[in-house]
């Protein structure tokens, strides 16, 4: 029995938990008060990836979990999600019962069924980090006017350089964005083309603070940052851990210290 006060009992471990992420998987096996406490936070961000045996562990343990816990546990506490390499069919699983997640990953590729689902879903993420390709589904450009884009703020797509010169004009849809970033699976020369449609797409949106681009070379506008493709590659996990290695948080140092 506790000798603490019930509340202080529970700041406690909720302020533990918050602190180290690690701790919180300890300490939901301390009691099952506890447990209660502290899965919020741990479920808070989510990485889910397919390879190796820890991986395959979490994500054996978050489906299993799905079969317990009501799909209103997920919608509720699942706020940033990452998903790597996973199966489509588990992705779809996942994300019919995230639907309150506000900051959305799918790396290094995002399969076509996956992207038509989530655009159609109820999700409406703040951030959202995903395949170029796919977005577009059959069409030239994506329908950023939809009710999924709406309160996007940063918008982080990969494999991008053919998809920026046609989707330019598309990007003022986009009525919250103020961070956008391109980010290449390998290094390339940009010529005159691209630039034209980089410089349109600032134009265009007018609330953007920060673009991180690596076809940056002719571009004087101050918003205009290079992360470097490979710290972008490698931040795509670990970011959700260690601020440091955020993108944004990268390109915003960047800007300003100019």
């Amino acid at each position: 029995m506790s000798a603490l006060p019930f509340e202080l009992e529970q700041d406690i471990f909720e302020n533990a938990a918050n602190s180290d992420r690690r701790s919180a998987l300890s300490l939901a096996l301390v009691a099952r008060r506890v447990r209660f406490w502290v899965e919020p936070v741990i479920y808070n961000c989510v990485a889910l990836q397919y390879g190796g045996s820890d991986s395959a562990r979490v994500l054996e343990g978050f489906i299993s979990a799905m079969k317990t816990k009501p799909a209103s546990f997920f919608a509720r506490y699942v706020k940033t999600l990452l998903l790597s390499d996973i199966p489509a069919c588990f992705m779809m699983e996942i994300l019919a019962v995230c639907t309150g997640i506000t900051d959305l990953r799918v790396w290094p590729y995002t399969p076509s069924a996956v992207a038509q689902f989530v655009v159609a879903s109820s999700i409406r993420p703040t951030h959202l980090s995903f395949s170029a390709e796919q977005l577009a589904a059959h069409s030239r450009a994506p329908n950023f006017a939809l009710p999924f884009y709406q309160e996007l703020t940063h918008l982080e797509l990969h494999d991008t350089w053919g998809q920026l010169m046609a989707w330019a004009p598309n990007f003022a849809m986009l009525p919250q964005l103020t961070h956008l970033a391109f980010v290449f699976g390998f290094p390339f020369s940009s010529g005159a083309i691209a630039s034209y449609a980089l410089n349109a797409t600032l134009v265009n949106c007018s609330k953007l603070k920060v673009c991180d681009a690596a076809i940056a070379k002719s571009i004087t506008d101050p918003r205009v940052v290079v992360v470097g493709w490979r710290r972008s590659q490698a931040r795509w996990a670990g970011g959700l851990w260690n601020e440091k290695t955020d993108l944004w948080n990268q390109a915003e140092a960047i800007a300003a210290a100019r």
